[in-house]
């Protein structure tokens, strides 16, 4: 057993002068220069030196692995002096010197015991980008092989998803408003994008919405009107549902965008809308939630908030589920709008909540992303970010991918108890300005630089990967610390 360094000096000085008063008591040596007796302690120190050095050296050689065993470097031997190449933020590529290595940082891996069969659990690299002169605002439209981009120019771009080649461009007449929407039938399918029209001091003057040949770019034809719309368009049973900056929601024909009818608000109508069959239902920026007829546009119901509606609404057939800007989270009941529950947030409540097996996952502005229980509102679990979260969570299986606004990562979290299971970062100076999509193991993100791809590495770890998104999730562990908190919802009186 060894001694403290304090105890090993104090010794090895007794001995030293020990060793001094032997030399001085012997005739004639008690006068000895003083050099001499200097050289003794020289002579005493180096070999106590050689005695460590050798002992290191021991150790050294008994730790080596011998030919042909396994180092500690997660199980695989490797040779100093070669380049090697890691797998950084979750995928990206990183060139290390010769003979040099990389720390990983911690936020490039899952927390302690997090597992996942999820797709979105695996690595992504970068496949390809788009760049653009300025941010894209507008997200993207996945169509199997094809990528539906408008531009902040006003241009629709059509990308490969593959490999990102420019397949075609196609002028929209002024400033895209809202994403490419596509319209499917027998006889094919249809492309619609509505934009705005842009006087000299650069507000809007008026709109319009064009039908584009989804091979070629080519107008099928388009019509103008005295207001754009300012919402994402929904394409359903031959008609196109979109809320216009006049306040009003629109129902126009698919085939030549004839106005069928108008439901009118007390504001903007910037959000998109359920289709059902019995119902549209639908928020605006006055605050309401309303159920509308799809044939008439009459209104059944409205329920009032003390926000704006920003977010489109989702619905498990027995009830409907939404965010508004006073911070809250509603449930009503779908024929009669009347209110079964509400939970607060820490602040506004902009992003489209996303229902998942047992839970309904929503983000706010305060940071913090939510997982609440459909059937009481009960908290289940919450998890903050680095920066709001204004756009809907990505499921696949067992997991949830999210994007926080100009943010510069994409982190995935378990359904079942928020922690983290994957994180893939962004290249440096890129922030996410715009909703991200994920189809077919491509992530595409809008940046203020462009449109990025990323793609997966690997297979999926099981056929669970790709279920979804009304996959039932796990149950929370009831010994979960964030399962004891209290809730903070709101029961109607």
């Amino acid at each position: 057993m060894g001694f403290p360094w304090e105890s090993r000096d104090s010794g090895q000085r007794e001995a030293e002068l020990l060793q001094e008063r032997r030399f001085s008591s012997l005739p004639g040596l008690g006068r000895l220069p003083g050099i001499v007796v200097m050289s003794f302690r020289v002579l005493h120190r180096v070999q106590f030196l050689v005695l460590l050095a050798s002992g290191l050296v021991a150790a050294g050689l008994l730790a080596r692995p011998a030919p042909g065993e396994q180092s500690g470097n997660g199980g695989q031997s490797t040779k100093t002096g070669q380049s090697t190449r890691s797998l950084d933020g979750g995928g990206q590529s990183v060139k290390t010197g010769p003979g040099k290595t990389r720390t990983p940082r911690a936020d490039a891996v899952a927390e302690a015991g997090a597992t996942s069969r999820s797709v979105l659990a695996l690595p992504f690299k970068r496949s390809w980008e788009y760049l653009t002169d300025g941010m894209i605002l507008v997200p993207p439209t996945v169509d199997g092989e094809r990528v539906y981009q408008p531009l902040q120019e006003g241009r629709v771009v059509c990308l490969d998803r593959r490999s990102g080649s420019l397949l075609w461009s196609s002028e929209s007449g002024g400033r895209v408003t809202a994403p490419v929407a596509v319209a499917r039938s027998e006889s094919g399918s249809v492309l619609y994008v509505a934009s705005e029209k842009l006087t000299d001091e650069g507000g809007s003057s008026s709109g319009s919405l064009r039908a584009l040949d989804p091979a070629t770019g080519v107008a099928l034809w388009a019509r103008d009107y005295p207001r754009p719309f300012k919402s994402p368009i929904v394409t359903a049973s031959g008609r196109l549902y979109a809320g216009s900056a006049d306040g009003a929601l629109y129902a126009v024909s698919s085939v030549d965008g004839q106005a069928a009818w108008r439901a009118q608000t007390q504001d903007l109508v910037t959000a998109a809308v359920l289709v059902t069959e019995k119902a549209i239902y639908f928020g605006s920026d006055d605050g309401a939630l309303r159920a509308v007829s799809p044939e008439t546009g009459r209104e059944f119901w409205k329920y009032q908030t003390a926000g704006r509606i920003a977010c489109p609404p989702v619905t498990d057939n027995r009830h409907i589920y939404f965010g508004s800007a006073d911070g809250c989270v509603y449930a009503l009941d779908l024929l009669d709008g009347k209110l079964k529950w509400k939970s607060r947030t820490g602040a506004a409540v902009e992003a489209a909540p996303v229902l998942a097996g047992d839970r309904l996952v929503v983000g706010s502005l305060d940071n913090f992303l939510y997982a609440i229980s459909p059937a009481s509102g009960d908290r289940l679990w919450k998890r903050r970010l680095d920066n709001r979260i204004v756009f809907p969570v990505i499921v696949q299986g067992d997991a949830l991918m999210v994007a926080p606004f100009r943010g510069d990562h994409v982190p995935t979290f378990l359904l079942s108890d928020g922690r983290r299971v994957n994180y893939y970062r962004l290249n440096r100076g890129y922030e996410i300005v715009a909703n991200p999509s994920f189809a077919d193991g491509t992530l595409l993100i809008p940046t203020d630089k462009g449109l990025l791809a990323a793609v997966t590495i690997g297979p999926p770890k099981s056929d669970g990967a790709t279920e979804s998104v009304k996959q039932q999730a796990p149950p929370t562990p009831a010994t979960a610390e964030h399962a004891k908190k209290p809730n903070s919802k709101y029961h109607p009186e």
